[in-house]
């Protein structure tokens, strides 16, 4: 079971059991594989994941002009460092520490915000229990579990900062 716990200062140490922690090396293989891609800013995750800053489609594509690389390689930043963290097998006893602690939070977000999206889910889906048999029962119940992960970690941080 995923463990989120104080570490040394003000560093926090992951704890991921072996198929957690394959579970979370395949999901960020799989943001890195979408990173790399010539996906079309039409696909709903790519929108969901890079939105426009501008509501204007000439300010809004200016902007992509400028910054758009910036952000596509931070998020690829933050899956190399929790690449890193998790290593390529077995159980996993990460320590983070402050840099690595936003990465860890940019990538686990950027995984829900694209599992979200091709979900379609809604305030009222993710609410909603999951129900075994469903089509999307697994997958949304990874996207549950991404989410306590994101709280735990966020926890950790709230505890660390009194």
């Amino acid at each position: 079971m995923v463990e989120i716990k104080a570490g040394s200062g003000e560093a926090m140490v992951v704890a991921l059991e072996d198929y957690e922690a394959g579970l979370l090396r395949g999901l960020i293989a799989e943001m890195r594989t979408l990173l790399r891609a010539d996906v079309p800013r039409s696909d709903p995750v790519v929108a969901r994941l890079f939105p426009d800053a501008y509501d204007s489609a000439p300010d809004a594509n200016s902007f992509r002009a400028l910054v758009g690389d910036e952000l596509t390689e931070e998020k690829m930043r933050a899956v190399q460092v929790v690449e890193g963290k998790l290593g390529t097998s077995g159980p996993v006893a990460a320590e983070l520490g402050g840099d690595e602690i936003d990465a860890w939070l940019t990538a686990i977000n950027d995984i829900r915000l694209a599992l979200g999206t091709r979900l379609e889910v809604d305030e009222e889906r993710m609410a909603a229990p999951v129900r075994n048999g469903d089509a999307d029962d697994q997958a949304l119940s990874v996207l549950h579990w991404l989410g306590w992960i994101q709280e735990l970690t966020l926890e950790r941080l709230q505890e660390s900062a009194r």
